[in-house]
């Protein structure tokens, strides 16, 4: 594997040069000059560098014998090792008697870099593998082979555990991705997808204590970000299997909850339960008319009142007393709204069986 690379080389000379005023080189595996404070000598080949990698140990040329080899300067070139391997050679310029000093120094700092660098990037690719394993989860582990649980268990993803899925959309996904990572326990799993990031929380023994979590991040988000914002989150289920159902749940709450609410900025599944499963009829085609009655009522109903009064209905089960207080409404009048939605749609709304078709009819209109 190629560990050392242009870039690298001549980050590890640029940060080296200010720690000794000397000029420096650092050769590949293969001799060839990849990085330097003299520009000019970058892509030629290092005859000094060449026997420094046969003998897997450093050396030193003076002036009269850097004159018999090519490209070669007077100084002191070493191994960069890493991993038990030689990967390079960094070369300072110079009388040897006059640099010998800082050869071991100079050493030690371009391996350390080399080290650093390469640690960031099997972190960052680890990062993009966990991403990608928590993309192939959320669409269902029907095509999990063994290969994927034995990199799971190599980067720590323990898929024993309970978790539910949370969809986060936002106009800044930066903003979003940031706020997300500064929330992240160790066994939460997240991915960024095209027009939402997807969270998939870890839930404890305590499921009510997590989903209430949930719901205080994003009033925290809700009152620290000025973009607009809308979060979705699915229930928990206990099987590995159940991930893939959140995430769909989330999914699909998120596209009903903006239709029916569009002014709430979080929707939970457990408060669209009904909603979600029209939507979901009706992607399976299972789109047949429940009734008439939202047309009826809409043609009918040119200020909304009547929809309005019907929804308040529902949302407070028939509770009359509840129902006037919330739309300032006289009782006379929810009477006579109740009976004008009889003599529309033929459904008595007091009658629990004419309701249900009532307010399924309006949902299922309402989230095409």
């Amino acid at each position: 594997m190629k560990f050392l690379d242009q870039s690298l080389a001549q980050e590890i000379v640029d940060r080296t040069m200010r720690i000794i005023n000397r000029n420096i080189n650092v050769m590949n595996e293969k001799g060839i000059i990849i990085g330097s404070g003299d520009r000019n000598r970058i892509h030629t080949i290092h005859e000094g560098a060449v026997k420094v990698i046969e003998n897997h140990s450093g050396s030193e040329i003076g002036e009269a014998e850097a004159r018999l080899l090519h490209g070669v300067k007077a100084g002191i070139n070493l191994p960069i090792n890493f991993r038990d391997h030689v990967v390079g050679v960094i070369g300072i310029t110079g009388e040897p008697d006059e640099i010998r000093n800082y050869g071991e120094l100079v050493k030690m700092a371009a391996e350390m870099i080399l080290q650093q660098a390469v640690l960031i990037d099997e972190m960052q690719w680890d990062e993009r593998l966990k991403e990608e394993m928590t993309s192939q989860l959320m669409h269902g582990i029907e095509n999990l082979d063994s290969l994927y649980f034995e990199r799971a268990e190599r980067l720590g993803i323990n898929l024993n555990l309970p978790r539910a899925a949370m969809i986060l959309t936002v106009e800044d996904q930066s903003t979003g991705y940031k706020w997300v990572r500064d929330k992240l326990d160790k066994d939460d799993l997240y991915v960024m997808q095209p027009d939402h990031i997807v969270l998939l929380k870890k839930i404890n023994s305590k499921k009510a204590q997590t989903l209430e979590q949930l719901g205080k991040w994003a009033e925290g988000l809700e009152k620290s970000q000025k973009e607009p914002f809308k979060m979705a989150i699915g229930s928990f289920h206990s099987d590995l299997d159940g991930i893939s159902k959140s995430y769909q749940e989330a999914v699909t709450t998120l596209k009903v909850g903006r239709k029916l609410a569009p002014k709430k900025n979080i929707y939970f599944y457990e408060d669209y339960k009904l909603p979600v499963f029209l939507a979901r009829a009706d992607q399976l085609g299972v789109d047949e008319e429940i009734g008439p009655y939202f047309q009826q009522l809409k043609e009918q109903d040119k200020k909304g009142e009547l929809l309005e009064t019907l929804f308040v209905y529902v949302e407070e089960n028939g509770d009359t007393q509840k129902v006037v207080e919330r739309l300032f409404i006289h009782r006379n009048t929810l009477r006579y709204r109740l009976e004008r939605i009889t003599d529309l749609t033929k459904k008595d709304p007091r009658k629990v069986k004419d309701l249900l078709e009532l307010y399924l009819s309006i949902i299922q209109n309402q989230i095409k």
